[in-house]
């Protein structure tokens, strides 16, 4: 769709082309016909303000070896003052391929130039986002213009090349262009101000060109910049307080179009005063309370009059001289220095970490018992060097460690009973090892026992050996995961099957397993819940009656009662 109107004011729309609603009645010519209009799935992904557009490599990466043309319908410009074609491109052409702009103005076809000319001699390589270009037009009936393609034959493809917003206006619609704008660096000058220089070219005049900060603390500002004949124009952005982020932009304006530069973001520079150098501490490993550090002096125009040690943000030291004394926690001993100037506070060095060997107790989990239950607790230390049979673990009064499993060297496993008249309440947990004795203070309580999971109940209660099936365990609460089930000596667990506060529980009973109690046991891998005993019974044979009756050949009836015997003392096949 298109929309005609008659000249009028400057920079008024002649006719715009909406690429959204259809092709503008653009003509494609080629070798491959490859210019198309639609949405573009490639390349950029879309057109410039909306899904549609005319491009080279629509969908798709373009093809080499040919010469495409797309033809805009131009008007009859000869009653427009000032033609002015404009639009919209995005392109990203392989080596050695290029696009460019012909006119013919009854002349035949010329090659002509965008204003503020092709990059090179043509667009090629990749324009690096949307750009927005104009072309003056002759205002005479029968103009015409078109966008030239053209690939070699070098195998080399690009993306392609993407068209869209193009309207002929009547007057000035060329922003001015920005060629540069100076790149302040950090700076320790406290007293400004600053000079930022931009080349700034247009194709009517440049009008008001403005220059903006704002900072890092919050304030902003902004100031005319005077412009020179050779198209370079100056400013200052004024001084900032130390440790501050400068951040500046320009706008220029013609009188009609302004522009923006950077389009997005701005240049910055910082204020700031040096920071030392070398910061040093012990090599290797630092056994100690305390450790000593040197650094060099930062070189300044502004006099160092101290130094602040830090420990992340916290002050651990202060001193004049290029080195501390810093104490060591065993945790994070990482470092820096910063100078104190006689005009502010400088830059924190680069950090150094020392490896400091002190031994600490971290954590147990958990971090509660119930009155009267077993359970593993992990504990984990730093630095505690623990070794197998050399580790002692104290819970407090009413606990008794019954097993201490060796993970690593920081860190250990352990079963601990607590008796049913443990008293309630937080406790310290005390470490003893090669290292010394390590504590956790008030790293863990004993709750009271009436919430303490257990096995409520037990069925069947009685197994016979040789025997198999389902036994059902009962939980007063359900686990999180499937625990392990052990059922003493001589009885095989071979599966269970967590059904919410139920254990199934298929077991085997071997012929010559231990008779009487067996101690039920359930280990959710935290806590470890005794159940009520299982009893294992004697497997007694029914009598067999052929056995015991006589006859003409009792050899042959010995072999047949012991074949039945060893028939009835096959456990029965389990099925789960």
């Amino acid at each position: 769709m298109t929309l005609l109107l008659g000249a009028a004011l400057a920079s008024t729309p002649v006719l715009v082309w909406d690429l959204e609603q259809d092709d503008g009645g653009f003509s494609a010519a080629g070798e491959l016909g490859q210019w198309r209009w639609g949405a573009a799935t490639s390349g950029p992904g879309a057109g410039y303000d909306g899904s549609r557009a005319w491009a080279i490599g629509l969908s798709s990466t373009y093809l080499n070896d040919a010469t495409e043309y797309l033809e805009v319908p131009l008007p009859d410009l000869s009653a427009v003052g000032q033609p002015v074609l404009s639009f919209a491109h995005w392109y990203g052409f392989g080596a050695g391929d290029e696009g460019y702009l012909e006119l013919d103005d009854g002349t035949g076809w010329r090659k002509t130039s965008p204003v503020y000319g092709y990059p090179g001699l043509s667009w090629t390589g990749s324009s690096g986002g949307w750009e927005l270009v104009s072309v003056e037009l002759p205002a005479t009936a029968g103009a015409r213009l078109r966008f030239v393609f053209a690939a070699d034959d070098d195998g080399g493809v690009g993306a392609g090349w993407f068209v869209d917003r193009v309207g002929v206006w009547d007057g000035d619609v060329t922003a001015p262009r920005v060629g540069s704008l100076t790149a302040l660096p950090d700076t320790e000058e406290l007293t400004g101000p600053f000079e930022v220089s931009a080349a700034i070219e247009d194709d009517t005049g440049v009008d008001v060109v403005t220059l903006l900060w704002t900072t890092s603390r919050g304030a902003a500002g902004s100031m005319p910049m005077t412009g020179g004949a050779d198209g370079s124009w100056e400013g200052t952005v004024p001084a900032a307080p130390v440790d501050t982020v400068v951040a500046y932009h320009v706008v220029a304006t013609d009188g009609a179009n302004a522009v923006r530069y950077p389009a997005a973001g701005d240049l910055d520079f910082r204020v700031y005063l040096r920071a030392p150098t070398a910061l040093l501490g012990p090599e290797g490993r630092v056994v100690a309370t305390e450790a000593a550090l040197t650094w060099t002096p930062p070189v300044s125009v502004h006099v160092v009059e101290g130094y602040d040690v830090l420990q992340g943000d916290a002050i651990v030291a202060e001193t004049t001289l290029p080195q501390a004394l810093v104490p060591l926690g065993g945790v994070d001993d990482t470092f820096s220095v910063r100078a104190r100037y006689d005009v502010g506070v400088g830059d924190a060095s680069e950090r150094v970490t020392l490896f400091a060997v002190v031994p600490s107790l971290l954590s147990v989990d958990p971090t509660t018992a119930y009155a009267g239950e077993s359970l593993w607790v992990d504990v984990v230390g730093r630095d505690g060097l623990f070794v197998s049979d050399e580790v002692d673990l104290d819970f407090g009064a009413g606990s008794h460690v019954e097993t201490v499993v060796v993970q690593n060297v920081d860190r250990l496993r352990v079963e601990v009973r607590f008796d049913d008249g443990a008293v309630p309440g937080a406790r310290d947990v005390t470490l003893t090892s090669a290292v010394g004795t390590l504590t956790l203070p008030a790293g863990f309580a004993v709750v009271d026992a009436a919430a303490r999971p257990r096995v409520t109940g037990l069925s069947p209660a009685r197994v016979t050996q040789g025997d198999s099936g389902t036994l059902t365990i009962m939980l007063s609460a359900p686990p999180a995961t499937t625990p392990g089930v052990s059922l003493g000596d001589g009885v095989v667990v071979e599966r269970v099957v967590l059904d919410g506060r139920t254990l199934l529980v298929a077991y085997a009973v071997a012929i010559r397993a231990p008779l009487g109690e067996h101690e039920v046991l359930v280990d959710d891998g935290v806590r470890l819940l005794v159940g009520p005993p299982l009893e294992v019974r004697d497997w007694t044979p029914a009598p067999i009656a052929s056995c015991a009756a006589g006859g003409v050949m009792p050899g042959v009836v010995l072999v047949a009662c012991a074949a039945a015997m060893t028939r009835r003392r096959r456990a029965p096949t389990y099925r789960w």
